[in-house]
């Protein structure tokens, strides 16, 4: 994202301690962050953030799943599904209560507009 290298740019470390390397997050994010759940309860990163760096997650643990289950060297298990829960949570976050109430919605009348 050519965001995070101006964002980076234009706070420094010691103003924004708890800003992760999102430029690192994004290529490697299970070396940024310890879990899925790390990247959903950080204060500091927007709901469209968090959801790229846990699809990138999901895709590499997609991968290891698939590479397990074709007979190849072990190394971690997969943890495909937490971070699929950790992806619901996120766009919970996003989507609006189903039983809120609608916005008010005002009328607008093209002739009224254009008579006046």
């Amino acid at each position: 994202m050519p965001w995070a290298s101006w964002l980076r740019a234009r706070v420094s470390r010691r103003e924004a301690p708890f800003l992760p390397d999102l430029d690192w997050a994004l290529v490697n994010p299970a070396s940024v962050f310890a879990s899925p759940h790390d990247v959903v309860r950080h204060p500091r990163l927007t709901i469209d953030c968090k959801r790229e760096i846990l699809q990138r997650r999901a895709w590499d643990e997609y991968l290891l799943d698939l590479a397990n289950t074709e007979g190849m060297p072990e190394s971690e298990p997969s943890r495909l599904e937490e971070v699929k829960a950790a992806l619901r949570l996120v766009n919970a976050e996003r989507s609006p209560d189903p039983a809120a109430p609608a916005a008010f919605i005002v009328l607008y009348h093209w002739d009224e507009a254009l008579a006046a």
